[in-house]
């Protein structure tokens, strides 16, 4: 082989592997990270059906802010009073809508439907369950490798506003 031909096939497994690398090297495109933070809403949604309370608030910015001006602590008494209580076995989120606005920030807004009931029969469930549902619109951000809620408000709505 001949030193031109051999600084040719270099040059061309060099190509050929620089390629490679950019064309398989992960990225953080706006899909992912929408996908991310709706896999972080659900798995929210679940957790508040456990009472697991800590997964809720690590998913919190030390930074949060709520429309109604709490703060983490505050969130974070008012969700272990609704929790510990019992009053809501079942969250289901519904309608989840995530821009991302630049690789640190993202909106989030989406209904959550929260169910109870004191029903031991079937007959019973209709008459000893009782349902309320919130709009909530946050603010994430990108604090290191995690995304966290930064900010968020909510409001209470009517089950005609799923449809």
């Amino acid at each position: 082989m001949t030193i031109a031909r051999s600084k040719l096939v270099a040059a061309t497994v060099v190509a050929v592997a620089g390629a490679l690398t950019f064309a398989l090297w992960p990225r953080s495109s706006s899909a992912n990270v929408e996908e991310l933070i709706r896999h972080k809403a659900v798995k929210m949604a679940r957790a508040a059906e456990e009472k697991d309370l800590g997964y809720i608030m690590d998913q919190v910015s030390d930074r949060f802010t709520s429309a109604e001006g709490w703060h983490k602590s505050e969130l974070r008494g008012v969700l272990a009073a609704q929790l510990m209580r019992g009053n809501w076995l079942r969250v289901f989120p519904a309608d989840l809508k995530i821009l991302v606005t630049s690789s640190t920030t993202a909106t989030f807004s989406g209904k959550f439907i929260f169910g109870r009931s004191t029903a031991t029969n079937l007959k019973d469930l209709a008459r000893e369950s009782g349902m309320i549902s919130y709009a909530i619109d946050a603010k994430l951000e990108k604090e290191g490798e995690e995304w966290r809620f930064v900010s968020a408000s909510h409001r209470e709505i009517s089950p005609s506003e799923f449809l």
